[in-house]
């Protein structure tokens, strides 16, 4: 069974990490828990790194020198909501812890957006982890971070086909080289 890690970075006690395994479509968690900062999170994950297949993140694993990046207003033409972020609007834990990890842990690498994902997408399996992560931690990194595995898994394993980074017009720098953004529509 292929080992997929997550995860979601954020301020000071508040980085969920995830590795979850992924049966006939259904996700399985094998591990998870709340860490203190993003050099807590690498030592969590490189021991599962060593069998993980792919890691993903809720974070810009790409930076537009715009101020704005074209995946995003897609998003929210799309989708509409106030979850999706400007680029320039971000908190420096998000971006930079999880830059930081993308870049040391050394395995493919895609982005993700669980709480939009979670709202849209009616992906059952993994909203009902989620949302029992969400219960018995009493926060929401952990499952923030399954899901983020969840969306490498379906990346990786090209259930989800479609790049969000693929926009030609986009003028963006990918923080890893060969991140992708997988979408399921």
């Amino acid at each position: 069974m292929t080992l997929f890690l997550g995860y979601d970075p954020g301020g000071k006690g508040k980085n969920g990490v995830a590795a979850i395994q992924v049966v006939s479509d259904m996700p399985k968690i094998v591990d998870k828990a709340t860490v203190r900062d993003a050099a807590e999170a690498l030592s969590w994950l490189q021991p599962h790194a060593k069998t993980a297949v792919a890691l993903g993140i809720d974070t810009l694993l790409a930076w537009s020198p715009k101020g704005g990046r074209a995946c995003d207003d897609a998003l929210r033409r799309r989708y509409g909501g106030n979850s999706i972020i400007a680029q320039n609007s971000l908190y420096s834990s998000m971006t930079l812890n999880g830059a930081i990890v993308a870049k040391r842990l050394g395995l493919p690498v895609y982005e993700s957006h669980p709480k939009l994902l979670l709202r849209v997408s009616g992906e059952n399996a993994i909203s009902e982890l989620y949302q029992d992560a969400l219960a018995s931690s009493g926060a929401d990194h952990e499952g923030d971070a399954i899901v983020a595995a969840w969306c490498a898994a379906m990346g990786h394993n090209r259930k989800w086909i479609v790049n969000l980074f693929s926009d030609l017009e986009d003028d963006i720098e990918l923080v890893v080289p060969g991140a992708r953004y997988p979408w399921f529509e």
